[in-house]
């Protein structure tokens, strides 16, 4: 289980698309917890940690001494995290479910390229992190808005490209 994601050949497709684009800006996103916010898995996942990966710390605030077996700690995983094989498409499918409603959908041709069926924006999404295409604010503000609905959203960057002269 996997899900496509962009590469920098999308990447740069759409930076030359901004810097192409009279009047064009790019905001950049990223959305805390993506991985983390995902439902329960349909089936559960487990893993064993070595007891000396594990910080005294972490062992004495957990309570974990006594779960200790052979060496190891197992863990029962029950939503998506990072690392998680099919955290990724989890992730893209619960935020795909989310936006077709709000108008936002793949493009079909290049993974991770997303677009608005009536606004003129498009982005691509990089793990947690979304590269906005607009040329009108209120349109970035719309996807925000949106994506703020399902996750926190912290804006790295806002002003790209560098105005022109």
């Amino acid at each position: 289980m996997s899900t496509k994601t962009a590469d920098l050949t999308t990447a740069k497709i759409l930076i030359n698309s901004v810097l192409s684009t009279p009047k064009a800006k790019m905001v950049v996103t990223d959305l805390k917890d993506f991985y983390l916010g995902t439902p329960t898995l349909e089936r559960y996942e487990y893993m064993r940690i070595p007891v000396h990966m594990l910080p005294k710390k972490i062992m004495d605030l957990c309570k974990l001494w006594d779960l200790v077996h052979n060496g190891y700690v197992y863990v029962e995983i029950r939503k998506g995290m990072h690392g998680l094989p099919q955290a990724g498409k989890l992730a893209n499918d619960r935020l795909q479910k989310f936006l077709v409603p709000h108008g936002y959908s793949p493009t079909n041709i290049t993974a991770s390229l997303w677009k608005h069926k009536t606004r003129p924006i498009a982005f691509a999404l990089v793990v947690d992190d979304f590269a906005i295409k607009y040329t009108d604010k209120s349109d970035a503000d719309h996807l925000l808005t949106t994506l703020e609905q399902m996750h926190v959203c912290t804006c790295l960057l806002y002003t790209f490209p560098i105005p022109r002269h």
